[in-house]
């Protein structure tokens, strides 16, 4: 009995470590080499707090000297349930960014105002759309 025991138990260890072995890495540091990139100019939702975590959107911005070009998105399918973004507008713009939750700029929304990193409370984005002005 005791031998039974033994195995089991060295089993279970050994597939816990398998599984950690082979488990996707969490991205607690953004500059190590497993991180997720958002390319320089797009406006990005990210899956995780911080901007960690699967990028769920990635919107090329066409930044210029003094004007930009980011595609309004009225039906995100499936929706997807961002908890942080990167907005690369600069501030001079005057530009916000709605996410709203339904498509067609429909149902609640929430801002992603100001150039850099934002938080977001992981609610519901079916639609985009910046506005200035």
């Amino acid at each position: 009995m005791r031998h039974r025991l033994f195995r089991v138990a060295l089993a279970s260890a050994a597939a816990l470590g398998l599984a950690a072995a082979t488990a996707p890495a969490v991205h607690a540091n953004p500059t190590g080499p497993d991180a997720v990139r958002c390319p320089e100019g797009y406006f990005c939702l990210f899956e995780g707090p911080h901007q960690t975590g699967r990028v769920l959107l990635a919107e090329d911005a066409h930044i210029m000297e003094d004007s930009f070009q980011l595609d309004e998105l009225d039906d995100i399918e499936p929706p997807i349930f961002p908890r942080s973004a990167r907005n690369p507008l600069p501030d001079d713009f005057g530009c916000i960014v709605r996410l709203n939750d339904e498509p067609n700029f429909g149902g609640d929304e929430q801002e992603v105002s100001g150039f850099g990193n934002h938080e977001l409370d992981g609610r519901r984005v079916g639609s985009l759309t910046p506005d200035c002005g």
